[in-house]
Formats: structure tokens, C-alpha cells, sequence
């Protein structure tokens, strides 16, 4: 067949800053500590037939080639040997919905796969799921799950800008943002030299077109309601969008950065794949799988998927798909989830063996305000973060401080004591921001100051209309100061918004989910930063969220530069590139449960001495006194002839101390891992490949020894 050469869901997992939201499974939504659940759809089931999709057919169907694509290559659905089988696919599942049809006429199909999944979406409308899988040709059947939402100084962590100065800046390359829409008219977008690329833009519907812009290419709703639109009416993906692809040196209107912004990719385009087009809505996972197979279909490079829901044990009917749509030649970034920092907390599709899975660092500033605090007679101006759309500062407050000791100070069953004219004192936890302040309010304050319950900077929340009086956070530092005095004042102002530098850039993030998979697979694979990410909102302002979902668009953004830069690159040489040359965190041991390879440094990713495959090494459980061993297969990357030479921690095994490789030559070695120790314990570790010029590669690995 034609190829052309070439170089994914749940939950918004985004972290509400100065409006705010995040989740998978149980976790509390960052921005507002607000409980997130994810139940099951309203009767929504994928119908998975037997035949291969499009995107992994290698053969075997009589008269039928294959149409799964090469190494290096990307899937065009344009070709006539995709078309053809495209077109065997159909008429499977016609006779599958002829014979639903006539046994069960209730179930309406309500979306047909053939790239990325060969079979239909349908709503059972009451009929047992177990008739389904009755009719011809049937696989299985999924029940669909419902899901709901879950920069100008982070450049400096991934280090993009020197691509930059190369002539990289994603310039041609197409990014999917699978997400809550694109506000296409945001000046953050608008970039007069870009030329709209022929064959866009692409639209369901004629009159969409209005949602498509020379940058905004694609403007796409995925929904059952039948009045949705592509239009962006909650801010998460307009915030992805600027961080993947915001124009280079972009002022802030309000004057709070000191510095212009600029998104990872600034040439890239983008397309808006809308499976959240409400407020805070949710959206199946039938309609988060077509947007896929869209954005594969529409030819985009690159995709952006800051959503999570549960993961479960076993087969992920999702997480094929997102695999599918790498082997399709679309990169496919997903965030790894908020969940943190307990262990096996990585959302679906994030625990898709073949997509990159981010987790979340620390920024190295925030956007804040600053408040005069005295304390035993010692003033300082504190740095605080503040809420949206209540409790903001609308007047100057000021008066005695009144530290509440109801719920160990976290006050979510309320408040006790008579708060008349003073400002409450209230620790971080176990129920929402909106609940506390409110709790407060009824009680007489004039005004709420949050104590973070974590390390590192305070954040901005979340909280209801109904909350009158200003609710701020300080950090978990301040509020030790505040918490140790007898007598305490504060005086806030409403003044504008403005940027604090850091010092916890590059630390993880508490609410980063980490690893392993609950099938015990090695995840995440990369960090970026994902805390007080500065970006662009609906409406044409700007806004600090927090989240994996902040992280996995600059991740986007890296491979959108990566593809112009190495256009011969597959989507799996992209991500064994940022895996093999990230960094290590900040405040802490640098471990593959947590981080993957580590931060992603584009610069170095650009310019990697060799490519391991597979990147990281999944051992899953190992029974104790048991051996396993993966090959990993080593390219020399660089412009020469390279001898690498191998280090490692002490519970792997490598075969080889050293190796010779010719320029663009290939060799491979063994990594041995045996079960010891106490069992149900985890051991990780890297290892490190340098070359003869002293450039580096790490393979991260993992394992869990067990009885059974």
C-alpha cells in the first residue's frame, strides 16, 4: 500500500489554579479538593468483532492486504488497500447490525470504529449486554465507562527553546487536543504567517468552519447530545492548547508574568477534538474512542489526551485503542493521573503499554498575590494563592486571626466557635475548599486563609459563587510560622495578580499518580511540569492550573518539535528519546515508580546518543527464587562509530559491559531480574548506557517479587 513517511479519557486531570479542577478513580481534584468519581455509562457498550482494525491488520483475510504500517511510516486512511479493507470491516459489522436489527431492535448503534477498533458503539436501552455478544462475528463487549474532567517558566526545565534556535518549532506538524474544545479566537492562537495546510480545515458540519482558524484546523464534537457543538465552553483544553502550541512571545494582558509566553511547539497546528463540550461534563468512553479514531483518520501527528478514569486489572478495551493509534504513526500523549502519591494509581488509558504516560513537577513560580501577616509582633508579606470564581478578594480585609481547631483544624463538619470579624485559619484536607470557607462565612468571618497540607508552593482553588468573603492559601511553611503564635493579624488587599519566583521547581508533585499499573507494568514514562502552569483560558485571559493534565501538553508539545526536527522518527523512537535522556527531579531520589526516565529535556532528546528498545523494561511479578529476562535491543543514534558501556543497580543483570556499534547499527543485550527479598515488594532502578563521548541513555526498570 501508499504510505507517507512520518518523522489518546476519560477524566479532565487538570489541577484548577485560578479556576480550578483533577481526578482519576477517587482522587480530590487539586484545585478544588473536591471528591472526583467516575461510575458506569448510562447503558453504552463498544461491540468488539473479531476482524483486526485498520491500524494492526498485518494479513491473512483472503484478498485483503495489509494495512498496518511500517516503521517510520504513517497510516494514510486515503489509500486504496485501507479503503478496500476499510470496506470489508463495514460489511461485518452491517450483517452484526442486520442481525441487531432483527433480535434486538431497542439497541441503537450510536458509533462505528474501523482504524483503531473494528466494531460499533451502542446504547442497549434496557437490553442485557449478554445478547449482544449473541450476534455474528463478536469479539467482546465492553461496557463503556463515563468519565468527567479531571507557561512562560517551564521552558527552562524541558529545555525546548534550543530547538528553537535550530529552526524547530513544530512547524507543520499537526496536534490533536482531545479535550474540552479550543477557543480558537484566543490571541494566545493567533499567528498571521501560518498557512492553513491543504485539506483543512476539517469539520463535521459546514457551518463549524467558524470554529477553525489558519492555526485551529480541526473543529470536531464527540457527544450523544445532538445540539453540542465544537465550541469551547470550559477552559481545560484551551489551556492544553496554549501550552502545546501558544504563539512564541505572547504578552500577558494583565501584566502579572514578567516575561512573555509561548507555547512548546509555537508553529504547530492544532485540532480541536471536543468530548467535553459543557461545563464540568462528562464524557463515555465510546465517544473519547471515535475522537481517536478521528484525529488518526484527519492525519494529526501528534495527540494530547489530559483525561483519566479507573483502571482496572486485565483488558482495557480503551487503552488498545490509544495503542492502535500509536501503531498508526500518531504519537499519543496521555497524562498519568492525580491520584498520588499512593502507589498503583496511574489511570486508564494513561496504563497503555505503547503511549507516553506523564506524571507532574513543580513549576519554578506561581501567580499569586502577596498579604501582610503579623505574628507576635513580627510583619512579613506572605505569597498567596488565590480562589475563583468565589472567594476572591473584592475589598481590603483585615483583622485578628482565628485558627479553627474543629476536624483537627480542617473544619469540614463545621465550625463551633463565633468567628464574627475575624479572619479563620483553616488547614488543607479530607473535604472541599468551597465546604471550609463556607463553614466559616456562616460563622461571622470576614475571611479564610488556607494552610497547605503538602511541601511546595500554595495553589489556587476552586470555590463556589456562594463563598462572599476571600479565601487564600499560604504555603506549608507560612503556615507553621502562623500556626506557632499567640497573637496574629492580616491585611489583604486586592491588589493585581503578580509572579513569585520558586524554589521547588522540578519536585514531584504529591498528587502525581504514580506506579506501577495495576497489571504491574512500569508507568509513568516521563515528567513535566504540571503545577502553576500559566496559560490561556476562554474568553482571551489567563489562568494557573494544576495537573498531570498541565504536564502531558508540554510532553505533546516536546514530541510536535521532535517530529519537525526528526521527521523519520516513529512514535515510539520519540518516546524512547525523552525516556532515555530525562533528569532527575528536585528534593528527592529520582525513581522510575514516580517519574519514568525523569523530565523530559527536549535539547537532549534532540540529540540522544543511542535508542533502547523497549525504553523501559515492564518485569511485571517475578515469583521469589524465579528469573526473568527481557532483550533489549540498542542503536547508535550518534554521527560515529561509539562503544557503550553499561552500568546498573545491583538487582538487574545486564549481559554485556560494553558494546561496539556502528553508526546506525543495531546490537542487543539481556536485562535478568530475579525474585528476592521480602515478597510484595517493589524493586526499580536504571540502566545507564554512555557512549566514548561521555553521553548518557538510561533504561528505566521495574519489578515486583512474589509468592505466587
Amino acid at each position: 500500500m501508499g504510505r507517507k513517511p512520518r518523522g489518546w479519557i476519560f477524566a479532565l486531570l487538570f489541577v484548577f489554579v485560578l479556576s480550578g479542577f483533577a481526578m482519576p478513580a477517587q482522587a480530590l481534584d487539586p484545585n478544588s479538593d473536591q471528591a472526583e468519581k467516575a461510575g458506569s455509562g448510562d447503558g453504552y457498550y463498544f461491540v468488539q468483532l473479531k476482524d483486526e482494525p485498520v491500524a494492526t491488520y498485518d494479513g491473512g483475510v483472503k484478498g485483503m492486504k495489509a494495512t498496518q504500517v511500517a516503521e517510520g511510516e504513517q497510516l494514510d486512511v486515503r489509500d486504496s488497500e485501507v479503503k478496500a479493507y476499510e470496506r470489508y470491516l463495514s460489511g461485518k459489522q452491517n450483517s452484526y447490525k442486520k442481525w441487531l436489527h432483527k433480535k434486538a431492535s431497542k439497541v441503537k448503534v450510536v458509533e462505528d470504529y474501523s482504524v483503531t477498533l473494528n466494531g460499533i458503539a451502542v446504547k442497549a436501552n434496557n437490553v442485557n449486554p449478554e445478547v449482544l455478544k449473541k450476534g455474528p462475528g463478536v469479539k467482546k463487549v465492553v461496557k463503556s465507562i463515563r468519565y468527567k474532567p479531571a507557561m512562560n517558566k517551564s521552558h527552562a526545565f524541558i529545555a525546548d527553546k534550543p530547538l528553537w534556535d535550530m529552526g524547530y518549532q513544530g512547524d507543520g506538524v499537526k496536534v490533536a487536543i482531545i479535550d474540552s474544545g479550543i477557543d480558537q479566537s484566543h490571541p494566545f492562537f493567533r499567528d498571521s504567517k501560518l498557512k492553513v495546510p491543504q485539506g483543512y480545515p476539517k469539520v463535521s458540519r459546514s457551518d463549524w468552519k467558524k470554529y477553525t482558524t489558519n492555526k485551529v484546523i480541526v473543529a470536531k464534537v464527540f457527544s450523544p447530545d445532538s445540539e453540542a457543538t465544537p465550541q469551547a465552553i470550559g477552559s481545560h483544553g484551551t489551556h492544553v492548547a496554549g501550552t502545546v502550541a501558544g504563539v512564541e512571545g505572547f504578552k500577558d494582558p494583565s501584566g502579572a508574568t514578567k516575561t512573555p509566553l509561548s507555547g512548546v511547539a509555537p508553529k504547530a497546528y492544532l485540532g480541536n477534538y471536543n468530548v467535553f463540550p459543557c461545563d464540568s461534563c462528562q464524557a463515555e468512553s465510546i465517544h473519547i474512542a471515535a475522537a481517536v479514531e478521528a484525529a488518526v483518520k484527519d492525519g494529526m501527528d501528534v495527540a494530547n489526551l489530559s483525561l483519566g478514569g479507573p483502571a482496572e486489572p486485565g483488558f482495557d478495551l480503551l487503552a488498545e485503542i490509544v495503542n492502535a493509534a500509536m501503531d498508526a504513526g500518531m504519537t499519543t500523549v496521555i497524562s498519568a493521573g492525580n491520584s498520588g502519591p499512593g502507589e498503583m494509581t496511574i489511570g486508564s488509558p494513561g496504563t497503555a503499554d505503547k503511549v507516553i504516560t506523564v506524571a507532574a513537577v513543580a513549576n519554578s513560580h506561581f501567580i499569586g498575590q502577596p498579604i501582610s501577616v503579623t505574628v507576635d509582633g513580627q510583619e512579613k508579606s506572605i505569597p498567596i494563592a488565590t480562589a475563583n470564581p468565589g472567594g476572591k478578594i473584592g475589598e481590603k480585609t483585615s483583622g485578628p486571626l482565628a485558627v479553627v481547631t474543629d476536624d483537627n483544624g480542617e473544619a469540614c463538619s463545621g465550625i463551633s466557635d463565633d468567628l464574627t470579624g475575624k479572619v479563620a485559619v483553616i488547614k488543607r484536607g479530607n473535604c472541599p475548599f468551597t465546604d471550609k470557607a463556607y463553614n466559616a462565612q456562616q460563622k461571622g468571618a470576614t475571611g479564610v486563609i488556607i494552610v497547605n497540607n503538602v511541601p511546595g508552593d500554595p495553589s489556587a482553588m476552586l470555590v463556589q459563587d456562594k463563598v462572599t468573603i476571600p479565601v487564600v492559601m499560604i504555603s506549608q511553611r507560612d503556615g507553621e510560622w502562623l500556626l506557632k503564635g499567640s497573637e496574629s493579624t492580616v491585611s489583604m488587599d486586592p491588589s493585581a495578580l503578580e509572579e513569585f519566583d520558586s524554589e521547588n521547581g522540578k519536585s514531584l508533585a504529591s498528587f502525581s499518580s504514580r506506579g506501577p499499573t495495576v497489571n504491574y507494568t512500569l508507568k509513568p514514562d516521563v515528567a513535566a511540569v504540571g503545577v502553576n502552569v500559566y496559560s490561556s483560558v476562554v474568553g482571551g485571559g489567563l489562568s494557573s492550573y494544576n495537573g498531570t493534565s498541565m504536564s502531558a501538553p508540554h510532553v505533546t508539545g516536546a514530541a510536535a518539535l521532535l517530529k519537525h526536527a526528526r521527521p523519520d522518527w516513529t512514535s515510539q523512537e520519540i518516546k524512547a528519546a525523552l525516556i532515555g535522556t530525562g533528569t532527575n527531579i528536585k528534593g528527592g531520589p529520582t525513581l522510575p515508580l514516580e517519574v519514568g526516565g525523569g523530565v523530559i529535556n527536549v535539547a537532549n532528546a534532540l540529540d540522544t546518543p543511542a535508542m533502547a528498545t523497549p525504553a523501559s523494561l515492564s518485569f511485571g511479578l517475578v515469583k521469589k527464587g524465579e528469573e526473568k529476562t527481557i532483550t533489549v535491543d540498542l542503536k547508535n543514534t550518534s554521527d560515529k562509530k561509539q562503544v557503550y558501556r553499561f552500568s546498573s543497580s545491583n538487582n538487574v543483570d545486564v549481559s554485556a559491559a560494553s558494546m561496539r556499534l556502528e553508526q546506525g547499527s543495531s546490537g542487543t543485550f539481556t536485562a535478568t531480574v530475579k525474585g528476592t527479598g521480602k515478597t510484595d515488594t517493589d524493586s526499580q532502578g536504571y540502566i545507564r548506557i554512555k557512549n566514548d563521548d561521555g553521553k548518557t541513555i538510561r533504561i528505566p526498570y521495574h519489578y515486583r517479587t512474589v509468592n505466587r
